[in-house]
């Protein structure tokens, strides 16, 4: 039987784990090797049963933004079982494994996208933000925007695009902070190439930017997909969708995707546009005293929460916890009364902003008195959580 421990991919596996990732997601074979070296084979982990790989899944180590800072985030991708062995548990034992050497190797949180809650969620992840896919006719985007010259991205301007992007994704909670993974995929992902064009002031500083690409319709139309569209200004906003409506003459749609409020919607004129919901993503908090105490809380607020989680996985997150909170930031010692009883499920949508501490309660995932349950919500008070890339 497995032994519940990961190790890593190595030359020997890879037919099989190739194998085992083309029936999962669909794909071909030549696809799928395309993917495992831009992934990196060395980030793969196998679960084995004595000598044969079981099941795989990709570790993408990167961050993300809650209360406008980054906190360390290990994503999980390519999580896969062969047909053959589906229904043998090895999914579940592999992402227990996975949880306890994340928390072992020190980090906060861990997040995905899942196909199948009831495996995830039994492991302690919940859901705690959301990515849309927006479309809107071309023909709908009006604007007009002196200011800002439009130029073409390349190579030579990665740390300005970078640094935009940053400086955008810390004003939205759930945003990824990228690493070389996210950013390979803004440029080539699934067999389409993207091109980038920024917006920069007077004093040559990017403000905005996209990626872009021209999808072909049978009719010989095409559709605008954007990769990515990030702006640190209105008027650079308004710049990117006037070069954007320029593409109506051909082309048909726009599509790009983030939460339910990207801020690319508000400058619209009208509201002649669709929203759909893809996913809700979902967190673990791997390491409840560093995760409480990594991210940022509203300035305003001083507050002393008393906490006991229960985590069947990690011992270290099992117990009472008292959160102090002041001047924006948090400090976790052990110890406490442990009003707002919670396990890590609940903590997750709580600390994302997804749910409130009432509504978690709702759903059977928090415990504890209103006037704890109010006092917790203002701790935990934050935008709507939304990312707009896929790993």
């Amino acid at each position: 039987m497995h032994d519940r421990l990961l190790t890593p991919l190595r030359d020997d596996d890879r037919p099989a784990v190739l194998r085992t990732l083309a029936l999962a997601f669909g794909a071909t074979q030549q696809g799928i090797e395309g993917w495992v070296a831009v992934a990196g084979a060395e980030h793969f982990r196998v679960l084995r049963d004595g000598a044969r790989p079981a099941a795989c899944l990709l570790e993408i180590a990167m961050g993300q933004f809650f209360g406008g800072v980054s906190v360390p985030m290990l994503g999980v991708a390519g999580v896969a079982v062969a047909p053959e062995d589906r229904g043998r548990g090895y999914a579940r034992a592999m992402m227990q494994a996975f949880v306890r050497e994340a928390a072992a190797a020190g980090w906060p949180l861990a997040g995905l996208y899942a196909s199948t809650h009831t495996l995830y969620r039994g492991v302690g992840f919940e859901h705690a933000g959301y990515r849309f896919r927006h479309t809107v006719a071309l023909t709908q985007l009006v604007a007009r925007e002196a200011r800002g010259r439009l130029v073409a991205l390349a190579d030579a301007d990665r740390d300005d695009i970078h640094a935009c992007y940053t400086a955008f994704a810390a004003l939205h909670d759930g945003a990824l902070d990228r690493g070389v993974y996210i950013w390979s995929r803004l440029r080539n992902l699934r067999d389409m190439e993207f091109t980038g064009f920024g917006v920069r002031d007077d004093d040559g500083r990017l403000a905005g930017y996209l990626y872009l690409h021209q999808s072909r319709r049978p009719d010989g139309r095409f559709d605008l997909m954007l990769s990515d569209v990030v702006f640190l200004e209105a008027w650079a906003g308004r710049r990117l969708v006037e070069f954007l409506a320029n593409f109506a003459m051909y082309g048909v749609d726009l599509v790009f995707h983030g939460g339910p409020t990207h801020p690319l919607l508000e400058l619209l004129p009208q509201q002649r546009h669709q929203s759909e919901l893809l996913d809700s993503w979902l967190l673990r908090i791997v390491d409840v005293p560093r995760a409480l105490a990594a991210r940022r809380y509203a300035p305003t607020v001083s507050a002393e929460l008393h906490l006991e989680v229960d985590d069947p996985l990690v011992p270290a997150n099992h117990g009472r916890f008292i959160l102090r909170v002041e001047g924006g930031r948090g400090e976790v010692e052990p110890g406490g009364h442990g009003h707002l009883r919670t396990g890590v499920r609940g903590l997750a949508c709580m600390f994302s902003g997804y749910t409130t501490p009432a509504q978690a309660a709702l759903l059977g995932l928090v415990a504890g008195d209103p006037a704890v349950l109010r006092a917790a919500a203002g701790v935990f008070a934050g935008g709507t959580p939304w990312m707009s890339d896929m790993f």
